[in-house]
């Protein structure tokens, strides 16, 4: 006959065991930040077993894809896809109210506004100079081959990245991957939770989810194979929330169609100065810009890169100030 002591022993034992039994398909993970530790389901794993089952069919290398997911060890975010459904529902649902017109303003540069609150001031300026000085050669280059003012370019990577100084807080890659998959109203209850009446529109919020992880989905392989060509690490490339990557934050899609080689080594790295502004001229240069355009018109070819007035003119007044320097 066991001891009580012996018999609870026992169980502790057995308790431990069934423990581990029923969490036998489940990953932990820790991450970077050391934030709690999370673990994927099965459901979560498929997931990703899928995504890359789908990339290597669609011809991405199988390797190196395969190797790429067993290195993931964090399930799907639902930050992305749960951003961009709160503002389509937002404005869907909820339009704010019509602003009333606000006058254009012409000031002493001659660029109308308003503009990025605190970004056109000599301090900035100055800083876009120095950065010119610095990778001379390449904005020099660029300015030949495109017809881009070096100002231009410079002012648009100060609004862009603050010259490389932030380049955002996310992994691309892990963004990409987990909006292509987040594709169920089921999959973001959390922000589903905070639009009111959302319970109403699941299937107009479904089938927005399907069409935004499909985009997702596309932007996630050209961002690979740019990787891939040029033997970058996915996992270590920071962008934005919705994949745009480098001094420049060219969308991955981008990169196969205005993306230069700016220094002639042989790489095409967006996070170097001289292929960031060889892109950035290219693409402005091939959607538009010529020499002696008027700032209407110049404004037109800034808002293919990013569709708002605001940041077209921030960057002009900014490129102004910066020729207007000692």
């Amino acid at each position: 006959m066991r001891s009580p002591k012996l018999s609870l022993l026992l169980l502790g034992i057995l308790a431990l065991s069934l423990s581990a039994c029923s969490t036998r398909h489940s990953r932990p993970v820790v991450q970077a930040d050391m934030r709690p530790t999370v673990s994927m389901n099965d459901r979560q794993l498929d997931n990703w077993q899928s995504l890359s089952a789908r990339l290597q069919h669609d011809g991405l290398d199988k390797r190196r894809t395969s190797e790429l997911f067993a290195r993931l060890d964090l399930p799907p975010s639902s930050v992305p896809m749960g951003v961009k459904v709160k503002e389509l529902y937002s404005n869907k649902f909820f339009p704010k109210p019509k602003a009333r017109p606000r006058k254009s303003f012409e000031t002493k540069l001659g660029i109308p506004g308003p503009w990025f609150k605190g970004v056109v001031t000599t301090a900035n300026a100055r800083a876009c100079r120095e950065f010119m000085d610095k990778h001379a050669v390449a904005f020099a280059r660029a300015e030949l081959n495109s017809g881009v003012p070096s100002e231009v370019a410079a002012a648009l990577l100060f609004v862009e990245t603050r010259l490389g100084g932030y380049l955002g807080k996310h992994n691309a890659f892990y963004m990409l991957a987990s909006m292509s998959v987040t594709r169920d109203p089921s999959d973001i209850p959390e922000y589903l939770a905070k639009l009111p009446g959302s319970e109403q529109h699941l299937p107009w919020i479904r089938e927005k989810m399907e069409v935004k992880a499909d985009w997702a989905y596309r932007e996630l392989k050209a961002l690979l194979a740019y990787c891939y060509a040029n033997n970058l690490d996915p996992l270590k490339i920071k962008g934005s929330i919705y994949g745009a990557i480098g001094l420049c934050q060219f969308m991955p899609s981008n990169i196969s169609r205005y993306a230069l080689d700016g220094n002639g080594d042989g790489v095409i790295n967006l996070f170097t100065a001289e292929d960031a502004v060889a892109s950035l001229s290219n693409y402005l240069q091939r959607n538009g810009w010529k020499k002696g355009m008027t700032v209407a018109q110049q404004t037109r070819v800034l808002r293919s890169y990013n569709a708002m007035d605001i940041y077209a003119h921030t960057i002009l007044a900014l490129a102004k100030t910066i020729r207007q320097l000692n």
